[in-house]
């Protein structure tokens, strides 16, 4: 029964398709049914200039999808990587390194608390006793690695 209703659309059947999965692509983003829908618009696109048969459409629009998801993959990686005005966006931890702050906890058995701004930091370095400046040097996470400040 399926079989009849694709081949009764005929090319119709794979540009709905390709609508289908643009507009699924919208409501339930991911990026991934770009790709297939792409790939049937052009088996639409084609089927409109070639009389194919329905094996035939099926073979092209595995070819086409696996060829859209390598060059799509190849966009996004290309877009992902490029030059951005806040490298350390994402990476608080690291954005502190360099900066000198004062304990607000002292550092014993390794461990302690520093205010920074408006947010409290769990940091990690030598023993030091709270007042004590200490400079950043490194981040794990939620975690400051840091050195106290010779005077």
């Amino acid at each position: 029964m399926i079989q009849q209703l694709i081949v009764s659309l005929g090319t119709w059947s794979w540009v709905i398709l390709g609508l289908a999965l643009l507009v699924l692509e919208i409501v339930a983003p991911g990026i991934m049914l770009l790709w297939f829908g792409i790939a049937a618009l052009l088996v639409g696109g084609i089927a409109f200039l070639v009389d194919l048969g329905w094996q035939s459409s099926l073979i092209l629009f595995a070819i086409l999808s696996l060829c859209s998801v390598l060059v799509g993959r190849f966009i996004l990686a290309k877009t992902a990587n490029s030059a951005t005005d806040k490298p350390m966006l994402n990476k608080r931890a690291l954005a502190l390194v360099g900066n000198v702050y004062q304990l607000e906890e002292p550092i014993v058995n390794g461990h302690g608390r520093v205010k920074v701004r408006d947010s409290y930091w769990r940091v990690i370095g030598p023993d030091c006793p709270a007042g004590s400046r200490i400079e950043v040097v490194g981040g794990d996470g939620a975690s400051l690695e840091v050195s106290p400040v010779e005077k």
